[in-house]
């Protein structure tokens, strides 16, 4: 997760601040934006591709382990979180054949995706009293990540928000994810499955 949290961080920064230049022009008459500069490309676009597929991969593995008290939040948020990887996929072939649409549309996509996902993760763990604090936390994050879907053509196409509006989603959407990591980390080991443990014969 907290690998998968400084790579959202460090997408949002190369892909919103282009501090090195363009690394695609939008073309009418070809309607999609071809490379001009194949390195600044996979410099902007390798760190999403990447924490889309680590951070989509963690959140299944997490869903895995909850305890099955709201199993119809936790089979719709790992759907998502599995419709999140094929994207991340379908990202890096756009990356490994250098071409704009597949990589730029499957992170846009998959982002909401897997943000969407985390926000099923929050409720489904809501119901446990001991983990209002993560509940809240991966409902928020989940929050962050659906919202940068909308606000890209914001930036883009209507102009209405400067570009470090899409920098800073991504920081905090980044941060919420070492947040996770570090609340899941303190968590007794174990704890995730216990509701799965059948209880010895003859216990109460």
């Amino acid at each position: 997760m907290v690998a998968g949290g400084l790579l959202w961080i460090v997408h949002g920064y190369f892909r919103f601040v282009m501090p090195y230049g363009p690394d695609a022009v939008w073309r009418e008459d070809l309607n999609y934006s071809p490379i001009i500069s194949t390195e600044l490309f996979l410099l902007y676009n390798a760190p999403g591709v990447l924490a889309l597929l680590l951070s989509a991969w963690t959140a299944l593995s997490y869903l895995r382990g909850l305890p099955r008290t709201r199993p119809g939040f936790q089979r719709a948020a790992q759907i998502l979180a599995t419709l999140a990887i094929l994207f991340g996929l379908v990202a890096a072939i756009g990356v490994a054949v250098l071409f704009v649409p597949p990589t730029t549309g499957s992170i846009s996509f998959g982002v909401p995706s897997l943000g969407l996902a985390l926000a099923m993760a929050g409720l489904a763990v809501g119901s446990d009293g001991n983990r209002k604090g993560q509940s809240r936390l991966l409902v928020f994050t989940g929050l962050l990540g659906m919202f940068t879907l909308p606000v890209q053509p914001l930036m883009y196409a209507l102009a209405l928000l400067p570009m470090a509006v899409g920098t800073a989603v991504f920081a905090v959407f980044g941060a919420g994810w070492v947040a996770l990591a570090f609340i899941l980390s303190s968590e007794p080991r174990g704890r995730g499955r216990e509701a799965n443990v059948p209880a010895p014969e003859g216990a109460p």
